[in-house]
């Protein structure tokens, strides 16, 4: 299947609302879910990072998201939040449509979604941690919304030349 070209920040496609699927078995949904896997393995392989992509990132309204994470891949149809942790954590986030730019916001520490499988099958997610922040960032690609929308500490902004120096700094004061 092809590779699909990504939409970049200020496209307005990322600013519409998703559609719902409304047959996960479809042919376009299982094409759909063949190209987002594509794309992000390219995406991957060209950048070295890249745990997530969702429909409209390649310009496709619809409600679908693929994710890589420690080991799972995961293919979710029409996700949706069923609940939210109280507790929030600070951390920085990055996007596939403006890779150059990184900052801190606030999510949820633990999210619970419900989605479709790639066969149709409903699905319970209980996330933390790395897991419920992807999960809200995808979701929010859905909606329309991208992390800036989520309004970062401006003091936290910074490229990714300087995000990776901050890591390398904060590895090498953890030895």
């Amino acid at each position: 299947m092809p590779v699909c070209p990504t939409l970049e920040l200020g496209d307005p496609l990322l600013r519409q609302q998703a559609q719902p699927v409304t047959d996960p078995a479809a042919p376009e949904v299982q094409a759909l879910i063949i190209d987002l896997w594509d794309t992000l393995r390219d995406f991957q392989q060209r950048n070295g990072w890249g745990r997530a992509l969702a429909a409209p990132v390649i310009g496709v309204g619809l409600r679908v998201i693929v994710i890589a994470f420690e080991g799972q891949e995961l293919a979710l149809i029409n996700p949706r939040f069923e609940s939210w942790g109280r507790s929030q954590a600070l951390d920085y986030e990055c996007c596939i449509t403006f890779g150059a730019i990184w900052g801190a916001v606030y999510r949820p520490e633990q999210v619970v979604v419900v989605a479709l499988d790639a066969n149709g099958v409903e699905q319970r997610f209980e996330a933390a941690g790395s897991l419920s922040r992807l999960l809200q960032h995808e979701i929010d690609h859905l909606d329309g919304l991208v992390w800036l929308d989520r309004e970062p500490d401006a003091a936290t902004i910074c490229t990714t030349r300087e995000r990776k120096r901050q890591l390398m700094d904060q590895q090498g004061s953890a030895k």
